[in-house]
């Protein structure tokens, strides 16, 4: 799919606003994961959690393109 037809920059779109959704979503997860934990484990907990988040994102991502 070209991205500089109507179609391909409406695709674009849609994975833009789908990929800030699950950004969001896992902000909210991950925060909730850390607010149980002691105050000083939480900053190590909130790193790992993006950290996992973003490589598992990658992952999909690689695996999806090449479906």
């Amino acid at each position: 799919m070209e991205i500089f037809t109507y179609a391909g920059f409406v695709a674009l779109m849609q994975v833009i606003g789908i990929d800030l959704v699950l950004a969001g979503d896992n902000a909210i997860v991950i925060g909730l994961a850390a607010a149980g934990l002691p105050r000083e484990m939480r900053a190590k907990a909130i790193l790992v959690g993006i950290i996992a988040a973003t490589v598992m994102r990658i992952g999909f991502a690689l695996i999806t393109t090449q479906l």
